[in-house]
């Protein structure tokens, strides 16, 4: 287990952004978002003290996901936010919070992002899935469809869009096609 390493290594100094970085993740991937969230804190506190946009901001993603896990989706939509600063993050950071705005039923909001997400990674299956669910939220089934059917095209195993391609055809009285 590396964690005994990293808990060393913030004992002799708790502000090396790589080790809250990952020692946060070592217990976020085991379900112990509570325990998580400060050492992601830490590392945000760490990487902006002198910068308010950082070069990297994985930190900011793996605090969003451990606040999302919480149950607290106002300050994970923040640090989901925040992530987007960088271009390695843009993509997951625009994702996470396109599938929070869905979720809070802001749909228009989700096409956004989910946009924005998918201008910076193309290959996300998951965006496409989601803009095609805020299409049919919003009652644009045709737009709906036409997003569905471009990720089964891109991904013809993306059973996500499928389910979506079929309620959009339900909603639009094509029972065939759905």
């Amino acid at each position: 287990s590396p964690v005994p390493y990293y808990e060393e290594a913030l004992r002799r100094d708790p502000k090396v952004i790589r080790n809250n970085n990952a020692l946060g993740l070592c217990y976020l991937r085991r379900g112990q978002f509570a325990k998580s969230e400060p050492y992601f804190r830490k590392a945000v506190e760490t990487i902006t003290q002198r910068n308010p946009n950082p070069y990297d901001s994985e930190c900011y993603y793996n605090l969003g996901l451990a606040l999302k896990f919480l149950g607290k989706k106002e300050d994970a939509y923040k640090a989901f936010y925040k992530a987007t600063w960088s271009n390695a993050w843009k993509d997951s950071g625009y994702f996470s919070v396109a599938q929070i705005d869905l979720e809070n039923g802001d749909y228009e909001l989700a096409l956004d992002h989910s946009l924005s997400s998918l201008d910076r990674n193309a290959n996300n299956s998951k965006a496409y899935v989601l803009r095609s669910a805020a299409f049919r939220k919003l009652g644009r089934f045709e737009d709906a469809v036409e997003v569905a059917t471009a990720a089964i095209k891109r991904d013809a195993f993306n059973l996500g869009a499928l389910f979506e391609l079929v309620y959009a055809y339900k909603a639009l009285g094509d029972e065939e096609k759905g």
